[in-house]
């Protein structure tokens, strides 16, 4: 944690010298993280890391305070902090600011009915064209409109509503902000035409539909500047300096990326998690209802000057512990892994389909569910798990073809692997580098969201130059027919993903 002579924030701010220490801050679906970095001209040191839980939003303060004052015991004060956040979560606030109960989160899904009334009123395509976003229970669009309807006591109380990262930038600065990359996840905030700027609002008339007022949303800072100024004494006793830029990073999985380097086009990421979201940067602006109808997302990259596509898996991390309860026998992840390295490359002969609750994209289907095909009693538990690998590794293939395809590019990507699944878990990383037919880039940082938004903080404080680091990454693992020995068990898994089920045995 202690800083050394070549760190560029030892001594005091020089206005000639190029870098920055700056603290990031992860709140995501399953951990809190913040790190301290060290962001240089070429590259990015994370000094130190702190995480938690992820608290409900009345202990938010308390878990920051905590986690601020491990990472910068000892250290000076950071010159700026970036805060990055999982999307499509956020809680009401009541006229002094505090939250009216617990996250309205993501994974809540509770919100069908009102994204279907959204769909009849408006449009599908409509909504998709403007926003980017294809309408779905996950939406905080609907997720006001359920509100509204469910619980009319909070909505009356409700003077504004704050996402993850929103109301954590709200406690260090008291005002109320976002990022242009969180704010396109609500499906209430339009897309920017071609060549245009990102908005600087949410949109007024897609917020009516629902009963609200642009006011009462977070003000969407531009990809250009920072939100705020830390004021609450708490946090500068905590040793965070009173006046210290705070910016809104953005989508945790975005921000991820661009601290891995993918920027421009023809960049690709493959952020593992909880979930997994694969975003292809791409060149012009491609149609955002024919990317809607492959079940993604049609959104602006951190800087805001490209367009990506984003495809969603909610089954990613959360199928390896699903099977780690119920199909392990009740070994050990480690010791499972470790053995599936250990039986060597050979594809299995079997078929998961990795759907815990509904697939995403392709071809979006809400009633797919996780099945084994092909299953025999001679297939032991380690056959099994990198079985169970393939199916999640052939998902993310399917998602990097469709994206090629939307994309028009025909050559396989580099792909950037980032996430605490790829320090966690080196048998999925070897079974991912066999599976896909271009190359694998891994980056080894154990925290690349909080990373990344410690050099978003740096980058929008105006701590940069033109040129922006990145984490260090490795060459992803050499693997004899990486690709081609999976063509054709993609080809059966694509076909027994999109063929209805004819009583087959699964699981």
């Amino acid at each position: 944690m202690n800083g050394t002579p070549a760190d560029p924030c030892d001594a005091p701010r020089d206005p000639t010298r190029v870098g920055c220490l700056a603290v990031g801050i992860d709140l995501g679906t399953t951990n809190t993280k913040v790190t301290l970095v060290a962001v240089g001209e070429s590259d990015l040191r994370v000094r130190a890391v702190a995480a938690a839980p992820t608290p409900e939003p009345r202990a938010v303060r308390p878990v920051l305070l905590g986690l601020l004052g491990q990472v910068l015991a000892g250290s000076p004060p950071p010159d700026a902090v970036g805060i990055a956040s999982m999307a499509e979560t956020g809680v009401p606030l009541d006229r002094r600011g505090e939250p009216l109960g617990p996250w309205l989160r993501w994974t809540d899904h509770r919100a069908g009915a009102e994204a279907d009334a959204l769909t009849r009123r408006l449009g599908w395509a409509h909504l998709v064209r403007a926003t980017g976003v294809r309408p779905s229970a996950k939406v905080p669009l609907a997720t006001w409109a359920r509100l509204r309807a469910d619980r009319p006591d909070t909505w009356a109380a409700m003077a504004r509503w704050a996402g993850v990262a929103d109301l954590a930038g709200h406690l260090l600065t008291g005002r109320l902000s976002t990022d242009h990359t969180l704010a396109g996840r609500t499906m209430a905030y339009r897309l920017p035409g071609p060549g245009e700027p990102v908005p600087d609002a949410f949109d007024a008339d897609l917020l009516a539909e629902v009963g609200l007022r642009p006011e009462q949303l977070p003000t969407v800072t531009p990809p250009d500047r920072a939100a705020a100024e830390v004021r609450d004494p708490d946090f500068v006793s905590c040793g965070l300096r009173a006046g210290t830029p705070v910016v809104m990073a953005g989508h945790d999985h975005a921000v991820g990326a661009y601290a891995c380097g993918v920027q421009e086009p023809g960049d690709v990421a493959d952020s593992l998690g909880t979930a997994e979201a694969v975003m292809s940067v791409v060149a012009g602006t491609p149609d955002p209802v024919e990317v809607g109808r492959a079940g993604m997302s049609s959104v602006v990259t951190i800087g805001g000057r490209h367009r990506a596509i984003l495809a969603g898996s909610s089954s990613a991390g959360a199928v390896v512990d699903w099977w780690l309860r119920h199909e392990a026998d009740g070994t050990i992840a480690a010791a499972l892994f470790d053995d599936v390295l250990a039986a060597g490359d050979r594809p299995t002969d079997l078929t998961v389909l990795p759907y815990l609750s509904g697939r995403q994209t392709p071809a979006p289907d809400p009633e797919a569910r996780l099945r084994v095909l092909g299953r025999r009693p001679s297939h032991g538990r380690t056959e099994l798990a990198r079985a169970m690998l393939e199916g999640l590794c052939l998902q993310t293939r399917w998602m990097l073809t469709e994206q090629a395809r939307l994309a028009g590019r025909t050559t396989p990507p580099t792909v950037t692997l980032l996430g605490g699944a790829v320090a966690a878990n080196p048998a999925w990383v070897r079974v991912k580098a066999h599976v896909l037919p271009g190359r694998l880039r891994v980056v080894p940082a154990a925290e690349p969201v909080a990373a990344g938004a410690a050099l978003v903080a740096a980058v929008r404080a105006g701590f940069l130059g033109a040129v922006v680091p990145a984490l260090r990454h490795e060459p992803g693992p050499t693997v004899a027919g990486a690709g081609t020995d999976y063509d054709q068990p993609y080809a059966r898994f694509v076909a027994a993903a999109t063929t209805p089920p004819r009583g087959e045995k699964g699981l």
